[in-house]
């Protein structure tokens, strides 16, 4: 009995790690594909840096990657197992699958808690930690955030295309201010500063010698006069580029301590408001909190799917079981997402709806368990 455990506790785990790690590489990459290759390429952070950035991604992805991995494991052993009459064999030796069972539920289980200290602390951490670092860059290395003879669309609502660069010394100024996907004022200047602002949190853009020109509004044909200027300020707000770290944080990257002082007194926290808005800011911590102890217990309820899935579907292909795991997982993300929804209705207990999933989940794998275990 116990090297049978020994066996599939091993076996689970090793497939496990290796999957979650695979996992994490994919996810890691798209996020650092979406987030920071540009800031490389573009010369904005140097190699360090970007090394580090992408480090801090890692925790944030670690609670997608952990069921997808268990899921792909289980799969993949007690296919193997299945396909080679492994399972069989137990069966005739007197193990019941709830014996083959046993030792996976406990790397599910500490799977969860893992991801309960993910979830609650060193995701939010990290999160936070990343978004700090890029603000920093920018307040310390403003200029890094205009190349020359480039278009540059990070800051939304404008468009900025410099022709030249010496030293501090910005030339060839063109910044277009954008109205609902429309140009709304064109501004050119012979030289300019980039500077950040510690009041505003903003970058702060002085354009000298140059003329503006305001564009009408759509279906008025009135011409505006073109004006000239010596000097004129565009503010680039961090706040719209990068979240921002002045007021109260977003809700995913709270620790369990934060969210807790928001769901009894979110004021502490920065957040404002009449009494009803505040009693709704109450409510969204405690979605927050139910939300990241479900997703992490989300380990253990696509274990228990998994087992019964990983007996009867007798496949040794990898790639095979990796797309069970997939459409298994998406499932339950789905759910998730469509349950999220009801946050703003929390008449409906969506903070206790988003437990279903999991009670799903369990419920199903629980009753194809008990049926294989009888066949």
């Amino acid at each position: 009995m116990n090297r049978l455990y020994r066996y599939i506790f091993g076996s689970v785990l090793g497939s496990a790690l290796l999957a979650v790690g695979l996992f994490v590489f994919v996810l890691v990459v798209g996020n650092a594909i979406r987030e920071v290759i540009d800031q490389l390429g573009s010369g904005r952070i140097d190699f360090g840096t970007f090394v580090y950035l992408i480090v801090l991604l890692i925790p944030g992805v670690i609670p997608y990657a952990l069921p997808l991995g268990l899921l792909a494991a289980i799969l993949i052993v007690l296919g193997r197992l299945s396909a080679q009459s492994e399972i069989t064999a137990m069966k005739a030796c007197g193990f019941s699958i709830l014996h083959v069972a046993a030792p996976i539920f406990m790397i599910g289980f500490l799977g969860s808690l893992f991801s309960v200290f993910i979830n609650f602390y060193y995701a939010p951490a990290a999160d936070s930690l990343y978004k700090n670092t890029l603000h920093n860059l920018v307040r310390d290395h403003p200029l890094q955030f205009l190349q020359p003879n480039v278009f540059i669309r990070d800051f939304p609502g404008y468009v900025i295309y410099v022709g030249a660069r010496d030293g501090e010394q910005l030339k060839d100024f063109w910044v277009w201010e954008m109205n609902e996907g429309r140009t709304s004022l064109f501004l050119k200047a012979r030289t300019g500063k980039f500077a950040y602002d510690e009041e505003t949190d903003a970058i702060q853009l002085t354009l000298s010698d140059g003329v503006a020109e305001k564009y009408p509004d759509p279906g008025k044909e009135e011409t505006l006069p073109t004006l000239s200027f010596k000097e004129t300020t565009v503010s680039l707000s961090l706040e719209r580029i990068l979240g921002g770290t002045r007021g109260p944080k977003k809700w995913s990257i709270m620790t369990v301590q934060e969210l807790l002082t928001a769901r009894k007194d979110p004021t502490k926290l920065g957040f404002t408001g009449t009494p009803e808005q505040l009693e709704k800011i109450k409510f969204r911590a405690q979605m927050q909190i139910q939300k990241n102890l479900a997703f992490a217990f989300s380990i253990l309820s696509m274990a228990a799917l998994a087992v019964p899935f990983g007996i009867k579907a007798s496949r040794t292909e990898t790639f095979a079981n990796f797309g069970i795991a997939l459409v298994l997982a998406m499932s339950y993300f789905l759910m998730t997402v469509i349950i999220g929804w009801l946050g703003k209705t929390p008449e409906l207990r969506p903070d206790l709806l988003i437990w279903l999933p999991n009670v799903f989940f369990q419920l199903l794998g629980g009753y194809l368990l008990i049926r294989s275990n009888k066949h």
